[in-house]
């Protein structure tokens, strides 16, 4: 194809052996990678690989570039799959010319506060928000909407920076020394939470699939189990599908792999319920959305993610509802951290349903900086209807045990089973 890709890379797994979705004989791949990113990437098939300290310095990332379109000519592509490069990614595009979305796109998928009001101004319901910059516009946002309200950055991720503010005591605690410079506020959505995952190729939506989420992504940075079961409810399945076909218009999602997170919210008026947008994603989602999507649907999102950016044709079955329903669950890490592990349970063939597991082996140090990354265990589950998976899910909540220790502490000293914190099962 001869095409010429300049990939950026911070991924440390499996999801960077980016040689396995593209052919780097007949196309040229360089990369900017972090130094922890480096070993996965293949030296002997890229034509260029250079550590940086820092992707988002774009001073350094732009010098970079142009050392290497200096020495070998310019890019045709640029890939970002993480949504924390996909801002220098649109500087490079800007700077050199190269097509794909550059900093006002990039905006629409990143900045919170500019896909609000994109995705409204489609006729869709949205939290009522503002920007923030200032204590004073963030209490002026207390006092119209009253409380609980959410304060968060706009171009935030993984619930970084974001608190639920309940009260005026609250507020003024997270007032103090804050810096406001990137944030908004946003109504507080008392509904359920749904995230739908999905492909979109040439402005045409060829796969997705709505999972509705125990807890929230809030909840499990804060110390809380996290579950996720595929929808098998096919009204509503067509009913968020025709609204995520929505959102991307609006947003100009023409060619992404996307991770849409709503909420369904009973009405105001009483009368049913309503789809409440909350924040979209151009990038395959986290925790073990990547993993259950090939594992029970045989779809790699992060393959199809660099595919669909260069322009590769993809062949993608629409979701069978009529198929399997998948479901995880990731456990939080212990409540003091850093933690050392001792011992964790397996629940493999004791919990009907449950496909695989991860479990962190003994030894392993959990620091609380984990993410969706370095759980304390992560649980994958496949059955035919959703009450299944969801019975399995508290199934392996009541056996799940984790023995641990501080990591400045003695194995017998304090520790103990993690925090088995109640994580919310529709049924």
């Amino acid at each position: 194809m001869n095409r010429h890709v300049l990939i950026l890379n911070r991924w440390t797994n499996s999801f960077a052996e980016y040689h396995r979705y593209i052919d780097h004989t007949a196309d040229r791949v360089a990369y900017l990678t972090t130094a922890a990113g480096r070993p996965p990437l293949d030296a002997e098939l890229a034509e260029d690989i250079r550590v940086l300290s820092d992707l988002s310095d774009t001073a350094e990332v732009l010098a970079q570039t142009g050392e290497l379109v200096r020495l070998y000519g310019p890019f045709t592509h640029v890939l970002a799959l993480s949504e924390f490069d996909l801002e220098p990614a649109g500087e490079i595009r800007r700077h050199f010319g190269i097509p794909g979305r550059g900093p006002d796109e990039v905006a629409a998928v990143r900045d919170k506060v500019v896909m609000k009001g994109l995705v409204a101004a489609a006729g869709l319901r949205v939290p009522a928000f503002r920007e923030t910059p200032t204590a004073s516009l963030v209490r002026e946002f207390a006092a119209h909407n009253g409380y609980p309200f959410v304060l968060k950055p706009r171009a935030g991720a993984d619930s970084q920076g974001v608190h639920v503010v309940r009260s005026e005591d609250r507020l003024e605690d997270l007032l103090d020394g804050a810096d406001l410079a990137d944030a908004q506020c946003e109504e507080f959505i008392d509904g359920a939470l749904y995230q739908i995952d999905g492909v979109v190729q040439a402005g045409r939506l060829l796969t997705s699939r709505a999972w509705r989420c125990g807890g929230s992504c809030l909840d499990f940075a804060t110390g809380t189990a996290f579950s996720s079961v595929a929808n098998d409810d096919p009204d509503f399945e067509r009913r968020v599908t025709v609204f995520a076909e929505r959102v991307c218009a609006a947003l100009d999602l023409t060619d992404d792999v996307f991770h849409l997170e709503v909420f369904r919210a009973p009405r105001p008026s009483g009368d049913g319920d309503e789809l409440v947008f909350l924040e979209i994603g151009a990038r395959a989602g986290g925790g073990q959305v990547r993993v259950i999507w090939e594992e029970v649907y045989g779809v790699d999102l992060v393959a199809a993610s660099a595919r669909v950016q260069l322009g590769d044709d993809l062949t993608i079955a629409p979701m069978d509802l009529d198929g399997p329903v998948a479901g995880y669950l990731m456990m939080p890490e212990p409540p003091v951290r850093p933690a050392v592990v001792d011992a964790v349970t397996s629940l493999a063939g004791r919990v009907p349903a449950l496909c695989s597991e991860t479990l962190p082996p003994p030894g392993t140090v959990l620091s609380g900086n984990g993410g969706a990354v370095h759980t304390a265990g992560t649980f994958r589950y496949r059955a035919d209807r959703s009450a299944v998976v969801e019975e399995a899910i508290r199934q392996t909540l009541a056996a799940y045990r984790l023995d641990w220790h501080p990591l400045d502490e003695r194995p017998d000293g304090a520790g103990g089973p993690a925090v088995r914190e109640a994580v919310h099962v529709v049924g």
